[in-house]
């Protein structure tokens, strides 16, 4: 059991998880409260004062991707051999400091933009991907120099993943797809599509 942390946050019963109030925790260690204070101060500085124009222009700077990235955010969930910069002794609770963190700016749109839309369209890459596709696309996409999105839509099935009749198209045929749908979470700077 770790030593309690120094009490963080608005100290609100039941309003933050119980080791930012100074109590004992099995599951959080210092790699934890490290992580938490540099997720914090990259919200704090680099999302909460923009987020609300950004959101209201519909659009966000593009080297926000490179800056999340050089600040150890962007990539703390991915692989290293690909870029990817977790935290010492990573485990599924920096996963839950992430989003925890990263949603006290309190713009879904962003998140999803800058740092979830690759979380669902990089694993098949990864995963099932041959190692010249690895080599070729989850470095530039971890490290912030490429934007990726799931691409799954089709005149038949909308979002209806279940409902898709896949056949292969090339890029340029996928991007005029996405720039004609309702439903767009990288507007169509993507570099890379899976779906």
């Amino acid at each position: 059991m770790s030593a309690p942390s120094p009490a963080y946050g608005a100290l609100v019963p039941y309003g933050d998880p119980t080791w930012y109030q100074g109590l004992s925790s099995p599951y959080y260690k210092q790699t934890h409260i490290e992580f938490r204070a540099k997720v914090r101060d990259f919200v704090e500085k680099e999302l909460m004062p923009h987020v609300h124009t950004w959101d209201e222009e519909g659009t966000y700077p593009h080297d926000l991707h490179k800056k999340a990235y050089d600040a150890g955010i962007l990539a703390a969930i991915w692989p290293v051999e690909y870029g990817g910069t977790p935290p010492p002794d990573f485990d599924t609770f920096h996963d839950f400091i992430l989003h925890d963190e990263l949603a006290r700016c309190g713009g879904g749109g962003i998140l999803w933009a800058v740092f979830l839309s690759f979380g669902i369209s990089l694993p098949p890459v990864i995963n099932w991907g041959t190692q010249e596709m690895r080599d070729r696309v989850a470095r530039r996409v971890i490290t912030g120099d490429a934007i990726m999105a799931l691409a799954v839509s089709e005149p038949y099935a909308g979002s209806d993943v279940a409902g898709l009749r896949p056949r292969r198209k090339a890029c340029k045929a996928m991007l005029e797809i996405l720039r004609k749908a309702n439903d767009i979470i990288n507007d169509v700077r993507d570099h890379t599509f899976t779906g």
